[in-house]
């Protein structure tokens, strides 16, 4: 039985079931395409299967103290779950509650403020979750900057009692400064900040918000992208919010992390030389793949600063089916989710023979399609 192919538009990254042609070239999966880390292989080599006959007594302890000491700061303040899609999930259960709570805690004296602001662009299963959630966006025809949603973030915690950011955002690829996201939040401390890190670690000289004094900021980290391992869901979230942190410790279950997860994500947690490596090579990577791809389509469509980079484009549909028939996969937005900008987002190819491969499938493109 032959799987049915996702629509295009709706179909995550790394998602290739159901393409009638063989994919030679992934670029739609953003995690770490050096991966996964070694370490985690030779951890999970090294496992006693006979404990998985046992439930996994600590073993989410163990997975955050070793979280704990990569961000600096101290396990107890760590909350352990399946991946940042997790927190994004039980957030969205227990919102109503945190707002009615900032509001009620603020009191009368500041009049009416609304409840959940989104960051976009922005992940579709955030934007999905928070469906009620005002959805904060550049002005149109505006072109995508960092400067830009610093000045959305800004706008929407003077509105908004809970603000939903990723930084470096998804799928644009823009980072926001530690210093600069402090700054604002230190300024609004009436509002919640919430901020997925997931691809935090390939942003050159960039700095977790985890550990700050400031009590209205929360992070959502996960262990796959960095250590090229989405197929494990282990992520942590951070936070000095009291409230929310208490709204969310009571959903977490009693053994929320498998063994299996823990032990290789320990391993790649461990081996900081293999990520300081491979990160070093991901920005050589990326710089490469954005001269390519400004060559390719105009540097004015071309955004990003990490390993992956968004190419704006008003119908990239064409495009996409044109590179997956010559063996090339790249992530596609259509514009039509809410959200969502139009372009495709590729992955930066990791040696010579994969850019060449992609130079080739996009200039052998029939006229019209690549807005050269």
């Amino acid at each position: 039985m032959t799987a049915a192919a996702v629509p295009r538009q709706l179909r995550q990254g790394g998602d290739l079931t159901g393409l009638e042609t063989a994919i030679d070239l992934d670029l739609s999966l953003c995690a770490n395409p050096y991966g996964p880390a070694p370490a985690a292989r030779r951890a999970v080599d090294a496992l006693d299967f006979g404990a998985l006959v046992r439930p996994p007594y600590s073993a989410a302890d163990r997975f955050l103290t070793a979280y704990a000491q990569q961000l600096g700061v101290e396990p107890d303040q760590l909350i352990p779950g399946r991946g940042v899609t997790e927190f994004i999930t039980l957030t969205s259960q227990i919102i109503g509650i945190l707002v009615a709570e900032l509001a009620r805690a603020e009191g009368p004296s500041k009049g009416r403020r609304r409840a959940v602001a989104v960051i976009t662009p922005e992940y579709s299963g955030t934007i999905a979750r928070f469906a009620d959630a005002d959805l904060i966006s550049p002005p149109p025809g505006e072109p995508p900057s960092a400067q830009g949603r610093e000045a959305l973030v800004h706008r929407a915690m003077e509105t908004h009692r809970v603000v939903i950011l990723s930084n470096p955002s998804n799928p644009e690829g823009l980072y926001i400064s530690a210093d600069r996201l402090l700054d604002i939040a230190a300024g609004h401390p009436t509002s919640l900040l919430i901020i997925d890190e997931e691809y935090l670690a390939f942003q050159r000289d960039a700095q977790s918000l985890a550990g700050t004094d400031l009590h209205n900021v929360a992070v959502w980290q996960s262990i796959g992208k960095t250590y090229g391992l989405v197929g494990l869901r282990a992520g942590i979230m951070w936070t000095r919010h009291d409230l929310y942190a208490g709204l969310i410790r009571p959903y977490v279950p009693t053994w929320p992390l498998s063994l299996l997860d823990t032990v290789a994500s320990i391993g790649a947690l461990t081996d900081t030389a293999w990520r300081e490596n491979s990160i070093r090579k991901i920005h050589t990577d990326a710089y490469l793949a954005e001269t390519l791809l400004g060559q390719l389509f105009g540097a004015s469509r071309v955004s990003g600063s990490i390993h992956f980079r968004f190419v704006k484009l008003d119908n990239p549909a064409p495009l996409a089916a044109h590179l997956e028939t010559q063996g090339v996969a790249v992530r596609t937005f259509d514009g039509s989710i809410p959200g969502h900008p139009s372009g495709i987002r590729v992955l930066a190819p990791t040696n010579a023979d994969q850019r060449d491969r992609l130079t080739d499938a996009v200039n052998s493109c029939p006229a019209g399609l690549s807005p050269r």
